[in-house]
């Protein structure tokens, strides 16, 4: 894609995200392969399709850090400190 049509739709923008806006896409087709797209080369189909990718993996990172930051917590419950590993907190009781 040339850089000048990037700089183009990153000033195009209407939000502050403008700088974040990829140079290319990626999205996973009906059998579950990630296609990646020039952005030039993208269909607005592909572009929601990029953007229902993103939301899971988005969805997914926050459930993984929602269970770290639950395991966090229940681990300092049972009075376990920094240097201490998951394996030897007392978990039962």
């Amino acid at each position: 894609m040339s850089t000048s049509l990037i700089a183009l739709l990153r000033k195009q923008l209407p939000s502050i995200y403008g700088d974040s806006l990829p140079t290319e896409i990626h999205y996973r087709n009906a059998d579950g392969n990630l296609i990646a797209v020039a952005l030039e080369a993208a269909t607005v189909d592909e572009l929601a399709f990029a953007i229902q990718t993103a939301n899971a993996e988005a969805l997914a990172l926050s459930r993984r850090r929602n269970a770290l930051e639950d395991l966090h917590a229940e681990a300092r419950k049972r009075a376990a400190r920094g240097a201490d590993r998951i394996a030897d907190v007392a978990w039962e009781g």
